[in-house]
């Protein structure tokens, strides 16, 4: 019975070795995943993000440090200085292929180099409107639910307004209402 016993001894030893090995690589886990994850949203998601919504904090801390050490150009504002409110009311248009059941309202300002596209945008405003109405009467609820969705528009109306202006005089549309509903 002494050689059974000395049998049994080392065998649930080796065991408790074994089950000792088995939570090295769940502890490894454990440690791992959550520095990974933050490694992830800290060094690729996160700059990604503040890359595609201009810049984020950088941006503003290096146009404010433009302003305070004043604007060595001789007064000439850089492209899209110059703002303008374009209409007095949002545009409201359906949706297509939504059968006239979902519409987008939007309201945006216009950026420009030209220091009268006020007067400009005043001067047009019917056939900027038509514009503006093609464009975004064309787009749909999948299209706009999209990550560029509102990019698209953007660009869609900035090129409508150049070809009704009859140049380049538009430099950027800045959303202040975009509602979809």
């Amino acid at each position: 019975m002494a050689a059974n016993e000395s049998e049994t001894i080392p065998a649930s030893g080796g065991s408790s070795k074994k089950s000792s090995n088995a939570l090295i690589p769940i502890i490894v886990v454990i440690l791992l995943v959550p520095a990974l994850c933050y490694g992830v949203m800290e060094f690729l998601i996160i700059p990604k993000l503040k890359s595609a919504s201009g810049g984020g904090a950088n941006h503003s801390k290096t146009e404010s440090s433009a302003k305070a050490k004043g604007d060595s150009r001789g007064g000439v504002k850089p492209p899209g200085e110059h703002t303008a409110e374009f209409g007095k009311e949002a545009i409201v248009v359906n949706l297509a292929g939504s059968g006239n059941s979902r519409y987008l309202r939007t309201n945006f300002t216009v950026a420009s180099s030209d220091p009268k596209i006020q007067d400009l945008i005043d001067d047009n405003i019917s056939l900027l409107k038509d514009a503006a109405i093609t464009v975004l009467t064309t787009q749909s609820l999948d299209a706009l639910d999209g990550a560029n969705g509102r990019e698209v528009v953007r660009k869609g109306i900035i090129s409508r307004f150049n070809n009704v202006l009859g140049g380049e005089a538009i430099d950027q549309i800045y959303f202040t209402e975009f509602l979809i509903q």
